[in-house]
């Protein structure tokens, strides 16, 4: 649930990232048909991959999270403020809730500039905080 939130911020910030030139791809541990389902539903604007071998996982060093990370203080606010605003946990079949997500800026030639390994559900950067990285990194490659 907090990554629906999170792509659908993201989502709602795409013009801010399609003005700078950036593409946004989302990579998923689902298997493709799910995935496929899943995109069918929910129709996000972004390039959708599946990763069921969690390869970009590995190669990203995005970790498995314990129990005391899946349930933290901070998390439960969040799960908490997601049901307020009407927000429903969607079923998409086994999900594996204890592999963590990541937010990554990659150049052209895929070296990381920026990378944001989430600690819980609810650790993810905001779009605005994304934006700001991107032009953080525009204005040092312009010195």
């Amino acid at each position: 649930m907090p990554c629906q939130a999170h792509l659908g911020e993201v989502n709602a910030s795409k013009a801010e990232f399609e003005r700078r030139g950036v593409s946004i791809v989302v990579v998923s541990f689902a298997e493709p048909a799910k995935l496929v389902h899943y995109q069918e539903h929910r129709r996000w604007p972004f390039t959708m991959l599946a990763d069921p071998e969690r390869n970009a996982y590995r190669a990203f060093s995005l970790k498995r999270l314990s129990w005391f990370q899946l349930f933290s203080p901070a998390t439960l606010m969040r799960y908490l403020k997601l049901f307020r605003e009407g927000m429903e946990r969607e079923d998409y079949g086994q999900e594996d809730i204890h592999q963590s997500g990541g937010d990554f800026l990659l150049d052209r030639k895929g070296n990381v500039l920026f990378a944001h390994r989430s600690r819980n559900p609810a650790d993810r950067p905001s779009a605005a905080e994304l934006v700001r990285q991107i032009d953080r990194l525009r204005s040092a490659q312009a010195r």
